[in-house]
């Protein structure tokens, strides 16, 4: 082989190497791509078998003398298993809007 044809080949084995190396960090990304899509699936097959059974409006004033009263409503429909939906800001406090989810397959 003259000089010319190693230092092709020589160049061709270095591209082949690099070539390797970026599919090598190409499939890493993918395999973490597909791990958290399928992940995403996972919670919004989940969140498609649920279904609210109540709402819940609860208003918490922060003056106070009434702050301890909402604070207490709020504790307790969290601890019977009602989730957070939305807050809206009022003059004297915030409204928060919870929610009871249960199973949509199940007919109670």
């Amino acid at each position: 082989m003259n000089d010319i044809e190693k230092s092709i080949s020589s160049e061709i084995s270095r591209l082949n190497d690099k070539i390797d190396k970026i599919t090598e960090e190409i499939n890493t990304e993918l395999k973490g791509a597909k791990e958290s899509l399928l992940k995403h699936i996972e919670e919004a097959e989940k969140d498609r078998d649920r279904k609210m059974k109540e709402i819940k409006y609860i208003g918490v004033e922060f003056e106070p003398t009434d702050v301890k009263k909402g604070e207490e409503e709020v504790n307790t429909a969290l601890k019977a298993g009602f989730e957070p939906i939305r807050d809206f800001q009022t003059p004297k406090g915030i409204v928060m809007v919870l929610g009871l989810w249960g199973d949509r397959k199940r007919t109670n």
